[in-house]
């Protein structure tokens, strides 16, 4: 039927025959092409999940490991935290890691070999634990730096091998996807050469047809007229419609403004109430619960007047709402109080979720400095900061120049093991973001040695500027 075609049908319709045998060729590439890739990145993103889920039981018998070593140094429970997540996370976790290598032999039978030794190493810090409750201190001692040490090292031997197999086969199957570049390379590069042939040669097969060519390009030139003017059209009712929404965007930026105002107003007339009843109170423990927690109302109302949020509605400026919260605790010391407040509060944007618990655990901070490290009627200074570490992570710290912590045990003894609500408080607010809090001397050339007290706030979100 080609045959009884003029030589201007024939033409295309080998034209039109070989493009259709170019574009099955297309399809079957990029079918072919994409399947294998979709199982490349399957194999690689399993790979990596392996060594994320070995990299995770490495960092926590890591941190047991140093929980264990911790509370034989200073004898703190809190220090026992590592070990108590890991022996209630490690069957998880060893689980986890079992079934993402189901599919390897090999490995599969690692997880099961490293299963009896971890074990055994959480049941050797259990033992040592125990001990030293019993004050079977050396023998504890003795116990980690033999059978400890050495489930340890294998723990770590047997985690490390683990990771260097996925290492390797992380390797060997990113070699697959780059083999499996090339091919697609060179077969999109064959295409084009077919692709550039048949151009030509449906360019030669439609020189005859130039004329009605010609018209097609006018009516693409009277559609794109059509089309330019339907864009400006388009483009007048998006400027129209973005001034609408800056608007709405404004109105709804001072709408959240005069909510939060209100809302720290209506604290403030709390801590009012509060203040009014620690008059009327008469038995001193009820006029100090009373002063408490009035000032803590009031660190949050303060930080309630200076939330203002940034242009993302997401965001606040550390250095507004703690500014805030540290004025109003200056303001609200008694009259003749010669106890200074000074801090240095650098302007870093974090989550407007975190700001009120900061500003709360700022406060408290500061109130514990006011209150516990000067002797009555004795001058002195705290000193607050707020800002990023060389790791840009932030941290808050308060300092004083008062009688020290030591000195507070000496002066009041069982301070030590008190357990005051301010300091529930400071403890719940800094797990939240992540934090230890770590107490030292603030200087030991002087008689007044004063605390630094600096938390991590490693789980705090910091806004990118």
């Amino acid at each position: 039927m080609v045959r009884d075609l003029p030589p201007q049908g024939r033409a295309l319709a080998i034209t039109i025959g070989l493009s259709l045998l170019l574009l099955v060729a297309s399809v079957f590439l990029v079918v072919r092409s994409s399947s294998e890739g979709r199982a490349a990145d399957r194999a690689v993103i399993h790979t990596l999940d392996v060594k994320r889920q070995v990299a995770e039981l490495t960092t926590e018998l890591t941190s047991a490991e140093s929980g264990q070593r911790g509370y034989l140094f200073v004898g703190d429970d809190d220090m026992l935290a590592p070990l108590l997540v890991a022996r209630s996370q490690i069957d998880k976790d060893i689980a986890k890691l079992r079934a993402l290598v189901a599919d390897n032999p090999a490995q599969a039978k690692s997880v099961d070999e490293l299963r009896p030794v971890i074990d055994a190493r959480i049941a050797s810090a259990e033992m040592v634990v125990k001990m030293y409750r019993e004050d079977r201190v050396e023998e504890a001692v003795q116990l980690v730096r033999t059978q400890g040490q050495v489930l340890m090292q294998d723990c770590r031997a047997r985690l490390a091998a683990l990771d260097e197999t996925e290492s390797r086969l992380l390797i060997e199957r990113q070699q697959r996807v780059g083999a499996l570049r090339s091919q697609f390379v060179g077969a999109v590069t064959a295409m084009v050469v077919a692709g550039g042939l048949l151009a030509l040669f449906a360019l030669v097969s439609m020189r005859r047809y130039s004329a009605s060519l010609a018209l097609s390009r006018e009516q693409l030139a009277t559609y794109n007229r059509e089309l330019e003017a339907r864009v400006a059209e388009r483009t007048a009712e998006l400027v129209h419609t973005t001034e609408i929404a800056t608007r709405e965007r404004n109105r709804a930026e001072s709408l959240l403004t005069d909510v939060n105002h209100r809302v720290g107003n209506h604290l403030a007339l709390v801590s009012a109430f509060l203040a009014m009843q620690q008059r009327a109170a008469g038995h001193p423990d009820a006029v100090k619960a009373l002063a408490a927690a009035r000032s803590r109302v009031q660190a949050i109302a303060s930080a309630h007047r200076k939330l203002r949020l940034g242009a993302d509605f997401a965001s606040v400026r550390a250095s507004e709402v703690l500014g805030a919260v540290i004025d109003d605790i200056a303001a609200g010391l008694p009259p003749g109080e010669l106890i200074r407040i000074q801090h240095q509060v650098d302007a870093i944007e974090i989550n407007a979720r975190d700001a009120v618990s900061l500003g709360v655990l700022t406060s408290e901070l500061v109130m514990n400095a006011a209150r516990h490290a000067f002797p009555a009627g004795a001058s002195g200074e705290v000193r607050v900061i707020f800002s990023l570490d060389a790791a840009r992570l932030p941290f808050l710290e308060v300092v004083d120049n008062g009688i020290g912590w030591h000195g507070k045990i000496a002066a009041e003894p069982g301070a030590q093991n008190s357990g005051g609500l301010g300091g529930k408080i400071i403890e719940m607010v800094a797990r939240q973001f992540r934090g230890q809090l770590e107490r030292t001397v603030a200087r030991a050339d002087t008689d007044r040695p004063g605390t630094r007290v600096r938390i991590e706030l490693s789980g705090l979100q910091v806004v990118a500027g």
